[in-house]
């Protein structure tokens, strides 16, 4: 387990890599079984409901959150292309412009090394999404250490 390493690459790219102490196999399933996603992925103290996670390219995924206030925000996109328990990309929707995210998953002795690489329509979403999102992003990866760990 570790913390998640951010770094902005060009005008419209970020990287993310983060250690899982979790077998690939394992990190793999934890992004594509709506039953461990709902467990970890989003905001704390949101109720997260998968709608869709149709995994084969050219396949939809919806993913939605209800706050503590009842609102709610749902986010999906395409599956560009599937690697399983290597590497999976999707598209994801934003107001400002769609986003192209890369997972890699590499094994790295017992445990997992993940890489995101998210690459954004523009600079401008891309830094909003590095100073609003990071944060979300640790605190979900911190939740699904801890599923993986109860496993």
């Amino acid at each position: 387990m570790g913390d998640a390493v951010i770094s902005k690459r060009g005008e419209t790219t970020i990287v993310v890599t983060r250690e899982v102490d979790a077998p690939r196999d394992a990190v793999w399933a934890a992004h594509h079984d709506p039953e461990q996603v709902r467990r970890w992925w989003g905001i704390e103290g949101h109720d997260n409901h998968i709608t869709e996670i149709d995994l084969r390219p050219g396949g939809r995924w919806r993913f939605g959150q209800r706050g503590p206030d009842g609102g709610e925000v749902v986010f999906g996109g395409e599956y560009r292309e599937i690697e399983p328990p290597w590497k999976f990309s999707y598209t994801k929707e934003w107001a400002g412009g769609d986003s192209l995210i890369t997972i890699q998953f590499d094994e790295q002795g017992a445990g997992t090394s993940v890489t995101l690489r998210c690459e954004f329509a523009s600079r401008e979403l891309r830094d909003h999404v590095a100073e609003e999102g990071m944060g979300r992003l640790r605190a979900s990866y911190d939740r699904m250490d801890a599923l993986l760990a109860a496993n």
